[in-house]
């Protein structure tokens, strides 16, 4: 290998050093100089492993031949050795950029990847490692590492030496993670083996130990979601195991650019043409279990839901089942749980309820005649046992068709049993918190639990979606009055808010027009004034407070908003009231005995006593107002 730095590629050359006799194919060599050459070649990267590969397998069959390291090889073997030599000069045409990427430049929004490709075969298996950068549309891929073993002379199958290939294909590309400056977004792993796939997205613990493990490495290591199948004739990695046809080594060979597909976006990536997640390879032989099982199968005191109980005491009891199936060689059950299965749990669960407080009266009942003590709690319900062993309570309409069987004969259930509270309160949410009424009716249609009500007002009171509905807000405390609303002694409008509402129509002449009124509030009294302002400027305010000076007197403070809260469905008078001039107003009514304050913008809180006048006002107005358009001294007069 060499760095060319006028171009900044990695490259190789054949030194001279090496016996060109030997390279040419004129003698042949023997087994060390077979040897000798394979470990001259400098390729701690690996980028060209598919050409190294033939030669690794080659040693191997010299050394199955049980040659001598000074004899030379036969005739056979001298052959693939020629084979080989023909490849060796074109390893000059490699030219592979040191840098991953030449146009494209790291920052946010940068998409970075890793793709890892596997294969094996029967002589070896290998994997070679891309980069990905994409930023919009402009892609980048290059080669980054690559390494390639030989099979063990011992035979090994060929799927578990494509798991040898997706371990080295692990292990690589987390060295290449630790070792570059910046961190890869995705990393994905590419294989042609359906088994391989199949153990890892499954329990690896069913399988032989041999696959177990490596396995758990490659989980470890590696996320289930970004190993993806690619067929034979578009993984990569298959050039480095087998020499079906003659390798290419120029700088826009298949092994160096990677395939097409990887410039592309991920809906145009391979897709998996099999489903199915489950393989009999490597399957663990018949284990036989000696396990007794408890009632019930699950610890019932973990579980906060009954049908999370119920599906969990199904799993368990399919599981044991499993297990027997194992030991008479019959079919396993997977999938989804069957109603069969719920229902089977659900008994189980209500017997071990039964058992817990009723287990006297379980033993007087399994007896032939079934005779129960009068002191029992059960003796005037008539219980007896049913086909499933649970005791029901024996009913008047068991000749009715049309009753279910929990109508005729409902279920006995204790009343302080944690398996009781889970089933009302199952009920209790399926009727969404409410209807208690009809949660206790459908309770009976299946099961009779003494004290129903109780227990069903017990549950309520636990439940915290139903504290929930049931809280009252607190309100908080209000705050202190105003000085100004606490006053005494003093003259009325002595403190008096400004506020405006309106507009109202009259008729001048043949037209319409615009009157606005004016509200004046007392706020020590709460006593109002009301004047006319014939427009929303600053003079006809100017007006109206002064013919309200000339018949209250002067206020000592006048208080009022902004101008942009008097209507809220009024655009027009918000618009105006905001472009009044407050400074002119400010300047005709402030004198050394009247001051003039404005609230702050977005206070509504603090002008609720005079607001609430408006309304007032505003509905006794429509309440008085004739039929006919008004007039300025009608609206005057009203």
């Amino acid at each position: 290998m060499w760095w060319c730095t006028a171009t900044d590629t990695l490259t190789y050359k054949l030194s001279p050093k090496h016996d060109t006799e030997l390279l040419s194919g004129k003698r042949r060599p023997t087994k060390r100089e077979v040897l000798s050459t394979l470990m001259a070649i400098f390729d701690p990267l690996g980028l060209v492993s598919n050409l190294l590969i033939y030669l690794r397998v080659l040693l191997q069959e010299i050394w199955r031949a049980g040659i001598e390291w000074d004899d030379e090889i036969p005739g056979h073997l001298f052959e693939k050795w020629e084979h080989w030599l023909e490849v060796l000069p074109t390893v000059h045409k490699v030219r592979i950029p040191r840098c991953y990427r030449s146009a494209i430049t790291i920052m946010p929004g940068t998409v970075t990847q890793l793709h890892t490709f596997v294969d094996a075969s029967e002589v070896g298996y290998a994997a070679v490692v891309y980069s990905k950068f994409q930023q919009e549309n402009n892609i980048e891929c290059a080669i980054v590492a690559a390494k390639s073993k030989v099979a063990p002379l011992k035979v090994v199958s060929i799927p578990r030496l494509e798991l040898e290939a997706a371990v080295i294909g692990t292990r690589l590309a987390n060295t290449i993670t630790n070792s570059l400056s910046f961190e890869m977004d995705e990393r994905y792993f590419w294989t042609d083996s359906r088994n391989v796939l199949c153990w890892i997205r499954s329990d690896h613990r069913r399988y032989s130990q041999h696959v177990a493990f490596r396995v758990s490495e490659i989980l470890e290591t590696s996320n289930i979601a970004y190993w993806k199948y690619v067929s034979t004739k578009e993984n990569v990695a298959d050039e480095a195991t087998k020499w079906s046809r003659r390798p290419e080594l120029g700088s826009n060979s298949w092994w160096v650019r990677g395939p097409s597909w990887l410039r592309q976006s991920k809906k145009d990536w391979p897709g998996e043409p099999f489903t199915s997640g489950h393989t009999q390879e490597e399957l663990r032989s018949t284990v036989y279990y000696h396990h007794f099982v408890p009632i019930p199968p699950v610890n019932v005191a973990q579980f906060s839901k009954w049908r999370q109980l119920v599906r969990a005491a199904a799993t368990v009891l399919r599981s044991v089942a499993n297990f027997r199936c194992a030991k008479s060689r019959m079919k396993h059950k997977h999938g989804p749980l069957t109603s069969q299965e719920l229902n089977e749990a659900s008994n189980l669960l209500i017997r071990f309820a039964q058992s817990e407080s009723f287990s006297e009266e379980f033993a007087s009942l399994s007896t032939v005649p079934p005779t129960l003590s009068k002191s029992s709690a059960l003796y005037k319900l008539n219980p007896f046992l049913d086909d499933h062993n649970m005791i029901r309570m024996q009913g008047r309409i068991g000749a009715c068709e049309y009753a279910t069987m929990g109508a005729r004969n409902p279920v006995i259930l204790p009343k302080n049993n944690y398996i009781s509270n889970l089933i009302v309160k199952d009920y209790h949410e399926r009727y969404h918190h409410c209807n208690h009424e009809t949660v206790v009716n459908e309770l009976r249609q299946t099961f009779w639990i003494a004290k129903l009500c109780v227990l069903s007002r017990k549950v309520r009171s636990d439940c915290q979606t139903c504290k929930n509905l049931r809280a009252t807000p607190n309100p908080p405390l209000m705050g202190e009055l105003p000085k100004d609303r606490l006053a005494a002694f003093t003259r009325p409008f002595s403190f008096t808010n400004v506020d405006y509402f309106g507009p109202l129509t009259v008729t001048v002449g043949r037209r319409t027009e615009k009157r606005w009124g004016v509200l004046l509030t007392c706020l020590t009294t709460r006593a109002i004034h009301l004047e006319v302002a014939h427009t929303l400027s600053a003079s006809s305010c100017v007006m109206a407070i002064r013919n309200f000076m000339a018949r209250r007197g002067v206020p000592l403070k006048i208080t009022s908003d902004r101008g942009t809260n008097f209507t809220a469905t009024n655009k027009e008078l918000k618009a105006a009231l905001d472009a009044m001039d407050q400074d002119k107003l400010i300047q005709e009514i402030v004198s050394p005995k009247t001051e003039w304050q404005f609230l702050p913008p977005l206070s509504p809180h603090m002008r609720g006593s005079w607001e609430r006048l408006v309304q007032t006002v505003k509905a006794n107005l429509l309440k008085i107002k004739p039929q006919r358009t008004l007039t300025d001294e009608i609206l005057q007069n009203l």
